[in-house]
């Protein structure tokens, strides 16, 4: 399945993996690029088939962020312009914030810019030790505007606002010790087996708390501390009165597999 040569869909069983298709130029996201990315996690994730999704990049690259070439060009035509291009990766981001389902990066290289606005809008980042990951826009003029409202929730801020302020990288190791980053894999081969054994843990979990608890949490996560606690006790009501919770625990007593209400009952009841 394509969505055009530069985004390509495949499926690993129950993952619907989404691709960046431009290996020569490092799978930079241009408007098309973007729209292309949007447009096909929007199908994956209205596929009841589908219990979990990943994004990678073809070749040695993850992601280089924004193309370079359309951006140049934006102070050649006018303001109306220039404030729509990003406006697929604004969608992209609002999409990502809204997920019903789990989204993994597989990171095998480079994710600089907007790339790495890209892994830290997924909830799962796995990566290989030639993965780095930067934010180098202020060396070419630019802020890495976008993308702060992802990665302020991912890093923490000193540490992010001094990336965004040098364009310094940090490694996957660095990453990782930061929270950033949940695995590494010694190679590729290792990261397509780690990607797999999430999309196995995924397949054992309820779609329902997942589908609900994934945007409850964005929800608190921004919330004061006292806010939370009372959203929260509302927002327990579609778990404690649903099936999934009370077939959950039956299929706990009955020592058995839970069998779970599949996503497109969940869409029509939603």
């Amino acid at each position: 399945m394509t969505t055009g040569e530069k985004i390509l869909v495949t499926r690993r069983g129950s993952l619907g993996l989404v691709t960046l298709n431009r290996a020569k130029e490092r799978n930079p996201l241009d408007h098309e690029s973007a729209a292309g990315l949007r447009d096909a996690l929007r199908d994956l994730f209205a596929d009841p088939q589908v219990r979990s999704v990943a994004v990678t990049g073809a070749g040695d690259a993850f992601c280089a962020g924004g193309d370079l070439r359309q951006m140049g060009k934006l102070a050649e035509g006018d303001v109306e312009d220039a404030y729509m291009w990003p406006r697929a990766i604004v969608d992209l981001h609002r999409l990502m914030l809204e997920a019903p389902k789990p989204v993994i990066a597989a990171v095998q290289g480079p994710a600089y810019a907007g790339g790495m606005g890209l892994a830290g809008m997924c909830d799962v980042i796995l990566a290989t030790p030639k993965a780095r990951f930067a934010m180098p826009e202020v060396k070419i003029g630019l802020f890495p505007m976008i993308i702060v409202a992802h990665l302020s929730r991912s890093l923490p801020r000193k540490r992010l606002l001094e990336m965004m302020l040098t364009g310094e990288s940090i490694d996957a190791d660095e990453a990782h010790r930061l929270g950033f980053v949940s695995k590494v894999y010694p190679d590729h081969d290792g990261l397509m087996a780690g990607l797999d054994d999430y999309a196995r843990k995924f397949e054992e979990v309820s779609p329902a708390a997942v589908r609900l608890g994934r945007r409850a949490f964005t929800l608190l996560a921004d919330m004061p501390a006292e806010q939370a606690l009372d959203a929260a006790q509302f927002l327990n009501l579609p778990f404690f009165l649903g099936a999934d919770l009370r077939e959950g625990t039956e299929a706990f007593f009955e020592r058995r597999p839970p069998r779970w209400t599949v996503t497109d009952e969940l869409e029509k009841s939603s």
